[in-house]
């Protein structure tokens, strides 16, 4: 029996030598298999470094702590298993530094794809969109069925046309029959036994059912031009109404919502998008009245002028005007105020920084009244070191008119004060 044991921790037990060379040859095959598959994969920064960090660090703990036997003779064993499972465990960090890596990076890769894709799709959802929000604000779809209801007016009319066509083959064969009977009765009257007489009963049949044709087909005529004429009022109801489903789906909501949630600051964007608007109302008006006189050149007269698609389209169109071009006034009259009101407050502020400015700038009574003071003490200082007569009773007379003037708050100014003083001297 030999114990394989790992500091001091008994691993395997194996039974005899033969199983201790089967251990070697099963690393050793390992740490082949390793080298093996490194040498087909692509080389990868890193793998020589930890294959062989891995194996020293195994090699020597191997050599430390692995004991395979006992004995003086479990040297040589313990040097072959350490060795051989160092080389298989460099082997195998290795491989996993080389494949995990490229794992790795094919999953990095795959998430870009994945992540690129989904880019791409969301940019392509968010064009269909907005190309979607642009076309409806557009009106592209109302544009297609105002064109798919022309088209079917044109196929109607054509179709009318070719039954008024098989009506009028019909009329003129039928006027063919009426003449070739009469022919036929000559014939009979002036020969009894002749041809016309045997093909009478005949030619009554086939008169008979020209005139049952020949109505038949004038009465699909007629039901034909009344489906007609409600048809192309229908395309002309589409038509006209058109622009103003079109600005029904283009007024300035947001600007009105803003205005509604801002108060004044969105007065001027709202009063440029319902001027915008107005212009587009116009337009839409004058989109209408082209239309009516393209598809009905005579117009309608009377009630029915009144009631039509065209005259009930421009009284939407003009009613929606008047409401904007009111709403516009409205705007515009708050803008004057709120500048005014602007302009009142800078008004206001300017008299207050001017107001502040004058009470700072005023002349502070009691420093007035030091200055005075000094002046009198340097006067009274001058008149002592150079007395002249009279000099000091007009001085005195002086500073205790100009004490009594300060005390009386008088509309004594400085200059004059300081002249009068100026003047004793």
């Amino acid at each position: 029996m030999i114990d394989v044991s790992l500091l001091g921790w008994l691993l395997v037990t194996l039974t005899s030598p033969l199983s201790l060379v089967l251990l070697i040859v099963a690393l050793g095959s390992v740490a082949y298999i390793g080298v093996t598959a490194l040498g087909a994969a692509p080389p990868q920064r890193g793998a020589r470094a930890v294959g062989t960090g891995a194996a020293a660090c195994a090699l020597a703990a191997g050599m430390l702590g692995l004991r395979v036997g006992a004995g003086a003779a479990a040297a040589v064993p313990t040097a072959a298993v350490g060795i051989a499972a160092a080389a298989a465990l460099g082997a195998t960090a290795a491989c996993a530094w080389t494949f995990g890596a490229r794992g790795a990076a094919a999953l990095g890769a795959a998430r870009a794809r994945r992540s690129a894709a989904a880019l791409r799709a969301g940019d392509e959802r968010r064009r269909r969109l907005a190309a979607s929000q642009r076309a409806y604000v557009e009106g592209d779809d109302l544009a297609a069925e105002t064109a798919a209801a022309d088209a079917a007016v044109e196929r109607l009319r054509a179709a009318v046309e070719a039954l008024a066509d098989a009506r009028d083959v019909l009329e003129a064969r039928r006027d063919a029959a009426r003449g070739g009977g009469a022919v036929g009765d000559g014939d009979e009257h002036g020969a009894p036994g002749g041809r016309g007489s045997e093909q009478r009963p005949e030619a009554s049949a086939l008169a008979e059912d020209l005139a049952r044709a020949c109505d038949e087909a004038a009465l699909k005529g007629s039901m034909g031009e009344r489906v007609l004429a409600a048809a192309e009022a229908a395309a002309l109801r589409v038509a006209c109404n058109a622009p103003l489903r079109r600005l029904l789906r283009r007024r300035p909501r947001e600007a009105l919502q803003a205005l509604a949630a801002l108060g004044a600051g969105a007065i001027a964007p709202a009063a440029a998008s319902i001027e915008a608007f107005l212009g587009e109302v116009r337009a839409a008006r004058a989109e209408v009245a082209e239309i009516a006189e393209r598809r009905a050149p005579g117009g309608a007269t009377g009630s029915g002028a009144e009631e039509s698609p065209a005259a009930v389209a421009l009284g939407e169109l003009a009613a929606m005007e008047s409401a904007y071009g009111a709403l516009l006034e409205r705007l515009r009259l708050s803008e004057l105020h709120a500048s005014t009101r602007a302009s009142v407050e800078q008004v206001e502020s300017a008299a207050g920084a001017l107001s502040a400015a004058a009470r700072a700038a005023a002349v502070d009574p009691a420093a007035l009244g030091a200055l005075v003071t000094e002046v009198a003490r340097a006067e009274s200082a001058v008149a002592i070191a150079a007395p002249e007569a009279g000099g000091s009773r007009a001085l005195a007379e002086a500073l205790a008119a100009g004490s009594l003037a300060l005390d009386r708050s008088d509309a004594t100014s400085l200059s004059e004060l300081i002249a009068a003083l100026r003047e004793l001297r």
